[in-house]
């Protein structure tokens, strides 16, 4: 074990009972592992245990890095903090039957890999996206938390944003943040984008805070331009006029229109800035990227036909490299992933893992349909119709990327889910607050009402 490893390691043991101490003492310092664990996701520190840098997968060792320190002392303070006694942590959220089955099939691929290490790599980053999760979910319980997780995405934005006008001013084109690419950048930022435009168009008495909603939907809007992401930049565009849509279904006020209008109006001179450079992006795209996506396709297809249970997790960028499958890529530096997560998960887990895969999926999108069918035009509305979208963009541009399987776009989409999977509950939560407001004000009226005739 190298040196800092074992020095991650002695941070480990030291911060996380010193940091759930705090958080089950101190209210303020659970919002700090709180605002710790939703930050560290668009900077992650990672130390990889079992290292293979020189692996062409898509993850190259047992990741651990801070976002686990905050994410398992936020479920200690959980599981010990008296003031979660009456929350109750639920052991099982939404959806986590066929959670627990993805999983088991991303274990069991462990046992058919062509090198079980590696699907030993993936399933352990599977295990950590389902616990951010797993607390993203059971956090959520009140207006205020979901106010306050917004503010801490809008910090996200903005600290991608300051990385991306320094990867400009040192004269790099495709800017990428802190993230491994620039389409991953542009995927992972577009996910928030959604969310920041519904709050601005639906959120009509936001004060302030439609400040933080703008801010970070025009720098969000920046950055997935500075990427040069043909595919993001394409799905912004559709993103943001499904979000108008949706929301003017779920109440078409004149505002709205009159945002939409403004927004249109102020980005016609940056669109006539950029519009040059974003045409010579697609104008010059490489001649074979066409042919070669087709080719790593038939080979997973190839590969699913041939091996029923899959190759193993994290294992297509071996068997297309070691394997007679490589005749299906004539050209070696085209032999990497397969650019499309569906086929990726079908030659990796078997028809049986894209089938539970889609289902997982499906789910959550069938989770945040509820909610735009029933037109309440309120904050779980404007949320659900965010995430909702967000998740469409991402599943749509994956059909030619494989950078789901990215720890970034990972975990924040099981981060995302969370706050999805837990709208139902936030809502009950807000109408029992309004009814007690209701039931006090009666109450408060009625003893005044007492006070007067007594005199």
């Amino acid at each position: 074990m190298e040196l800092k490893q074992l020095v991650f390691l002695g941070m480990t043991a030291i911060f996380i009972p010193v940091a759930a101490w705090f958080g089950i003492r101190y209210r303020w310092a659970e919002r700090m592992l709180v605002a710790g664990a939703l930050f560290s996701t668009c900077y992650l520190i990672d130390i990889n245990f079992v290292s293979m840098e020189w692996y062409r997968g898509d993850t190259k060792g047992f990741e651990f890095g801070v976002t686990d320190w905050m994410i398992i002392s936020l479920i200690i303070v959980m599981a010990k903090a008296p003031r979660w006694k009456k929350k109750r942590p639920e052991p099982l959220p939404p959806n986590a039957s066929l959670m627990l089955a993805y999983f088991f099939l991303a274990v069991l691929s462990i046992f058919v890999a062509y090198v079980p290490v590696y699907a030993g790599f993936g399933v352990f980053k599977i295990l950590r996206a389902m616990a951010v999760y797993w607390v993203a979910y059971n956090y959520l319980r009140s207006e205020d938390d979901l106010r306050f997780f917004l503010m801490v995405l809008a910090a996200m934005v903005a600290f991608q944003f300051l990385l991306v006008m320094q990867d400009r001013m040192n004269g790099i084109y495709r800017a990428k943040g802190s993230t491994p690419h620039s389409n991953t950048l542009a995927m992972y930022i577009n996910m928030m984008n959604m969310i920041f435009l519904s709050f601005v168009l639906g959120d009509a008495n936001a004060g302030r805070r439609r400040y933080v909603y703008w801010g970070a939907l025009g720098m969000g809007t920046l950055i997935v331009l500075a990427t040069f992401s043909r595919g993001a930049l394409a799905m912004m565009i559709i993103g943001y006029g499904l979000v108008t849509l949706l929301s003017a279904y779920d109440r078409p006020r004149p505002q709205k229109f009159k945002v939409v209008g403004l927004m249109l109006l102020a980005a016609l001179p940056l669109v006539i800035r950029v519009a040059p450079a974003i045409i010579e992006r697609f104008e010059t795209a490489p001649e074979g990227a066409e042919a070669s996506r087709h080719q790593a396709n038939e080979a997973a297809h190839a590969m699913v036909q041939d091996t029923f249970f899959g190759v193993g997790l994290n294992n297509y960028s071996h068997v297309i490299n070691e394997t007679g499958y490589a005749r299906f890529i004539p050209l070696e530096s085209d032999r990497g992933i397969v650019h499309n997560i569906f086929w990726l998960h079908a030659s990796e887990m078997g028809w049986a893992g894209l089938v539970i895969f889609l289902l997982m999926i499906g789910n959550f999108f069938l989770m945040a349909v509820r909610y735009l069918l029933r037109r309440r035009d309120d904050i779980t509305s404007w949320m659900a119709t965010g995430i909702f979208v967000g998740m469409t963009t991402l599943w749509l541009q994956s059909l030619l990327e494989w950078a789901f399987r990215q720890t970034y776009l990972t975990v924040e989409f099981f981060l995302m889910a969370g706050f999805l999977a837990a709208l139902p509950r936030l809502e009950r939560s807000i109408q029992r607050e309004r009814r007690n407001r209701k039931l006090k004000l009666a109450w408060l009226a009625h003893t005044m009402a007492q006070a007067r005739q007594a005199r």
